[in-house]
């Protein structure tokens, strides 16, 4: 389902500093909780938990979105990490962004109840459009505005099987877009779901959230499951602690079933409706008379989609798929009325050519049509229009010895900005030994431009001029200065079991960008409607550019057989420039949200009578545009009351009142993540 947004060319010129908020760290807290986890170790039989997991089982989990095939995490060349749903159960969020936290190299900030800025390896932002984002392989990238709007995308967090982030390109087999990752949500299956489920969740700033399910058979070959869910946040705080009107409704029904056609063929289908209602403090300009405003305003969503997959199994190393989805949406904000429909197509082939040759290959087809009513200062001209998208990607994996494999792959698309575009990559694996994996890799992707780099015509602001004039911040956009932005990307990794309780992850980077989005400005001229005026022109063009470089690190560390420990780090930094050419001041905004730094443990804890002990602690270093650094810590407390029923209590952001993650992001005024507490019913029948 696509949301709700703005053109990411429009969103790069707005931004304001906010005020430095002083916050108390307790260190004694974060001690404590870490003595209070070593004492409570104590003997007793193991439960069948996270913590119960052998590194080794960690290591062969898995995958399906580095190559389009299923291989095992330790046999992936590439910085993957996988969010399991142990994982999400133990942390106790309550939405997929905040469980992105705990993904090494993943910018997570809340910008406010609604909206959140997320990226992978830099370029945060409320419209972050290089990263690609898929839902059991459908793509929720929004096709008008670049980016993915996260407060649409409402998984029931109890049936998703996993979470598996990419970090680094993915446009070799995944397409445009995946520039800086991949972010993959994959569901269970239906037989994994069978009978009900009842959740509840209430506290101070949740204010209610539940969902009905029921997973049953579908003849005597099939599974499949119905689900409703509600979900109301209340108003929260700006960072000066003034009441904020940023409440969140989301109303949100969908089902799956899966069938077993025969031996050889499955079919999956699967669909969901959802309604979205958030609050949001914003500044807009209007345009008819040339003022602007500050107020609360209700955006509202309205969507749905249904999606077909089939598979069938050729052999025991070959196996092909098609997979087609339907999505529809309507979305009301800043005055405007955006509506579009989009149709899919995607066929893969897996096969092993011969005992050397491992080959994936695939075509695709995509159909979006949009209409676009314009909002207060906002249009895109035309307000219609229908665009395609026609693909194909070829990846050889080729084994050289026992130890060595040599991937090379390519994707060849022809869409509706810039005709053909082609995305490339070459991996080279090492496993020396059983437990320990070395990988390199160069990787090229782009981002194709969208409706809003083309496009756009937009007041952006009113400034007082000196001659007594309202001075107009005019932004337009030109299809004939919109072209692909792009990246080179060198990474290298390194994967080690050193003993049967400790692994370490190594990923490093370089990325170079070229023909980034800039905002030239344009000579002044006068107006004489509505009003007399100066109109101050802002042209898109793409005349940026970027060099990144950083990585990430973590262990998995089994400290006992009850205790499972994950301590990373993270370090990213960005020089951005431009041709001599242009006059962009805009740039330097990417720098200015970046945060270098970033620390995080985790630890999970299985103690007797069933109970449940789990600890979060991120540390974000400070964003140079004046978000100071801050120190999050979450607890769980949770209760096995029976294999049917589980109790727990959740306890967020309570190093502090208050604290900003994010700035204000285009028209949008940010509000603070705050302290809260919160408990959840869990019932299975």
């Amino acid at each position: 389902m696509n949301p709700k947004g703005k053109p990411h060319i429009v969103r790069v010129f707005w931004s304001k500093r906010v005020k430095q908020q002083n916050r108390q760290i307790w260190p004694l807290t974060i001690l404590s909780t870490v003595v209070i986890s070593v004492i409570s170790v104590q003997a007793q039989e193991k439960p069948k938990d996270l913590a119960d997991l052998s590194l080794e089982d960690l290591m062969n989990v898995k995958v399906t979105s580095v190559a389009r095939k299923e291989q095992k995490l330790s046999h992936a060349p590439a910085a993957v990490y996988v969010i399991t749903q142990e994982d999400i159960r133990r942390s106790g969020v309550t939405n997929i962004p905040d469980a992105l936290r705990m993904a090494p190299g993943v910018d997570v900030a809340q910008i406010s109840a609604s909206t959140w800025a997320i990226s992978i390896r830099g370029f945060a932002d409320h419209f972050a459009d290089k990263v690609l984002v898929l839902v059991d392989g459908r793509s929720v990238y929004s096709a008008s505005f670049s980016g993915v709007y996260w407060d649409a995308q409402d998984v029931p967090l109890e049936d998703i099987d996993r979470i598996e982030v990419i970090r680094g390109p993915g446009g070799t087999v995944w397409g445009a877009n995946a520039v800086n990752g991949v972010i993959n949500i994959i569901t269970k299956k239906a037989s994994e779901t069978q009978g009900g489920l009842v959740t509840t969740t209430g506290g101070s700033q949740q204010k209610a959230q539940g969902l009905l399910q029921y997973g049953g058979k579908a003849g005597t070959t099939g599974e499949y499951r119905a689900f409703a869910r509600y979900s109301t946040l209340g108003d929260g705080q700006f960072p000066n602690g003034a009441q904020a009107a940023d409440g969140w409704l989301i109303a949100h029904g969908g089902f799956r079933s899966d069938w077993q056609l025969s031996q050889r063929d499955t079919m999956t289908v699967e669909g969901d409706l959802l309604a979205d209602q958030a609050g949001e403090t914003v500044t807009e300009v209007f345009s008819n008379t040339l003022q602007s405003a500050t107020f609360n305003y209700k955006t509202r969503l309205h969507s749905g989609n249904i999606m077909g997959h089939w598979s069938r199994t050729l052999s025991g190393n070959s196996d092909l798929s098609l997979q087609a989805y339907y999505d529809d949406y309507t979305i009301h904000q800043d005055g405007f009325i955006d509506s579009r429909r989009t149709f899919d197509l995607d066929f893969h082939h897996h096969f092993a050519l011969n005992e050397r040759n491992d080959i994936v290959w695939g075509l695709g087809y995509r159909v979006s049509a949009d209409n676009f009513m314009p909002g207060f200062s906002l249009s895109l001209l035309p307000p219609r229009r229908t665009d395609n998208l026609f693909s194909s990607f070829l990846q050889d994996e080729i084994k050289i010895t026992k130890s060595l494999w040599f991937t090379l792959g390519a994707k060849l698309e022809h869409n509706a900005y810039t005709n053909f575009a082609t995305e490339s990559g070459a991996q080279l694996l090492w496993t020396p030994t059983q437990h320990q994996a070395a990988w390199l890799s160069v990787m090229r992707a782009i981002r194709q431009p969208d409706r809003a780099d083309t496009d756009t015509q937009a007041d952006l602001a009113i400034i007082p001029l000196p001659n007594g004039l309202p001075g107009v911040v005019h932004l337009t956009t030109n299809p004939l200065l919109a072209g692909e932005e792009r990246v080179v990307s060198l990474q290298a990794g390194y994967r080690k079991q050193i003993n049967s309780r400790l692994t370490v992850y190594l990923a490093t980077f370089g990325n170079f960008y070229a023909d980034l989005t800039t905002l030239e400005s344009g000579s002044p001229f006068f107006a004489a409607t509505p009003r007399p005026h100066i109109v101050l022109p802002v042209l898109g063009d793409d005349k940026g550019s970027a060099v990144s470089a950083g990585g990430e690190v973590f262990l998995t560390w089994n400290a006992t057989r009850r205790w499972h420990i994950t301590p990373e780090y993270s370090l990213n930094t960005l020089d951005v420039g431009h041709t001599e050419n242009s006059n962009d001041l805009n740039l330097q905004r990417l720098e200015n949200q970046l945060a270098k730094h970033k620390v995080g443990f985790r630890s999970v804890l299985s103690l007797p009578h069933n109970l449940e002990c789990d600890n979060t602690i991120n540390y974000v270093s400070r964003l140079p545009v004046g978000i100071p650094a801050y120190t999050r810590f979450d607890t769980r407390l949770g209760w096995k009351a029976s294999e049917r029923t589980e109790i727990s209590i959740v306890g967020q952001n309570l190093l502090s009142p208050r604290h900003p993650e994010f700035f204000d992001s285009f028209t949008i005024h940010n509000t603070a993540a705050q302290r809260s507490v919160f408990g959840k019913i869990t019932w299975r029948f």
